[in-house]
């Protein structure tokens, strides 16, 4: 142990120990400096100022990036987005928003008109409207576009188990799979997919045709196969608490997750096998978690991409945002690389340093998009009010780069996100919560609750890079 620091059981009661975020710090008893206080004023000065400031300094950065938005009208109520994001080919770019304890809702956003279109509820379109049951809540996973150009997607819970339950054992039904196609406006029902379980993590494969997931809670890999029209669980695959939160599918179709102490494990559509690779994504460990719950206190990777150039995926995990990279055909299991960190600046050998966003993409100029949060971020559990930052990592020169502060037109801070993806044009979309300041005389359209003591809502945001 460092000289001047003494563990929690033993600090003593005299006026020389200060309490600090790591412990307890002792002064030095050579100087008085008020009427029963011998500690060294120099001392408190030398040791608490570089502590102030370097706490200040990760919350004033040098610069700010500015986003375009879109809002969804009517919907001021949805209170949270993960994943559930999708710039289609068609210049559409789809969004799952979530209602804690009611519907969510299917929405997108046309580039090419400018215009924000409601699909319409969860509840309704699982059959699931006026029944008193836990409710279709949320599309907390990815979407997927078919050959067929339809939007393949599951459903998941919110709250379910604050619902009556009279109508079912366990409150909530299960969570459905669906497709949607934008040529006729359809929405098809595949039917219940996982009974009286969400989805919660997913992905799309448009080789096999398959829309994959693993359950919440009982972390059980199932997919639906499209064309045979069946649905398939494989069983338990992760813990509770470690449930993965993004499903990566490379381009032959196998599928790979994430689990524990950054184990990887495969699922292989033609043998229908599933193994537990020896690479391990780079993780810090955990110790003693500030600002999270139980159920994220194992460590997986938080998101991947593919990358169609390198046949590689690219990833962050969530103990301290470390970015990876995993290339699934080198040697027997694959190999997987430490490249950086993706944080806001100052934050890097913080043990408070934010869990990890959903909010990764790769832009068509080559550079990893990330948005980083300023503060623990879940929407309204998060641990308080903060600005995220919009962060790069150039794959041509291994640069990280903090573009800032993401702030909108008006200058209302950008709170928080955890979807991305980039669009045909090359335009970096995101999903989140953004500041919504109380106008004398007009309605508060914003979520029901807060982030820390100020309102928000969700948004559609837009970056463009600088070509």
């Amino acid at each position: 142990m460092r000289a001047g620091w003494a563990p929690e059981r033993a600090r003593p009661a005299s006026c020389g120990w200060f309490r600090t975020y790591n412990g307890w710090l002792r002064m030095r008893p050579d100087r008085t400096i008020g009427p029963g206080v011998n500690c060294s004023l120099r001392t408190i000065v030398r040791i608490l100022i570089p502590i102030l400031l370097a706490g200040v300094a990760v919350g004033q950065p040098s610069r700010t990036v500015r986003l375009d938005h879109r809002v969804f009208p009517g919907l001021h109520t949805m209170d949270g987005n993960w994943a559930a994001l999708l710039a289609a080919s068609d210049g559409k770019v789809y969004a799952g928003l979530a209602y804690h304890g009611g519907s969510g809702h299917l929405v997108y956003y046309d580039s090419r008109t400018d215009r924000v279109q409601d699909v319409g509820d969860l509840n309704t379109m699982t059959g699931e409207a006026n029944l008193r049951r836990g409710p279709q809540s949320k599309i907390h996973s990815k979407f997927g576009e078919g050959k067929d150009g339809r939007i393949y997607f599951a459903t998941h819970a919110g709250n379910w188990f604050e619902k009556s339950r009279v109508a079912t054992k366990e409150g909530y039904p299960g969570s459905y799979w669906l497709a949607y196609d934008p040529k006729t406006g359809h929405v098809e029902n595949f039917g219940l997919g996982v009974p009286n379980q969400g989805v919660n993590t997913g992905n799309y494969d448009p080789l096999f045709n398959r829309i994959y997931g693993l359950s919440n809670p009982r972390a059980e890999l199932v997919y639906y196969d499209v064309a045979a029209r069946r649905a398939v669980n494989k069983g338990r695959i992760n813990n509770f608490e470690s449930i993965c939160r993004t499903l990566g599918i490379d381009d032959r179709g196998n599928v790979y997750g994430s689990s524990g102490a950054g184990y990887v494990f495969q699922y292989d559509p033609r043998t229908d096998g599933i193994r537990e690779l020896s690479v391990r994504v780079p993780i810090r460990e955990k110790g003693i978690s500030l600002g999270r719950d139980y159920a994220k206190s194992e460590t997986a990777w938080r998101t991947v991409v593919w990358d169609k150039e390198t046949r590689r995926f690219y990833g962050v995990e969530e103990s301290a945002s470390i970015l990876f990279s995993f290339d699934p055909r080198a040697g027997k299991d694959g190999e997987i690389r430490r490249l950086g960190q993706l944080c806001v600046p100052g934050f890097e050998d913080r043990r408070d340093i934010p869990y990890a966003t959903l909010s990764l993409t790769l832009g068509h100029d080559r550079k990893l998009y990330y948005a980083a949060a300023g503060r623990e971020f879940d929407y309204a559990s998060s641990a308080g009010l903060g600005t995220s930052h919009l962060l790069t990592y150039d794959l041509k020169t291994a640069k990280i780069e903090d573009l800032g502060e993401m702030r909108l037109e008006d200058g209302r801070r950008v709170i928080g996100t955890n979807a991305a993806d980039t669009g045909p044009d090359g335009a970096i979309y995101l999903v989140g919560a953004i500041e919504v300041r109380p106008e004398p005389g007009k309605p508060l359209e914003a979520a029901e609750r807060k982030i820390g003591d100020t309102h928000y809502r969700l948004a559609l945001l837009i970056y463009r890079p600088r070509p």
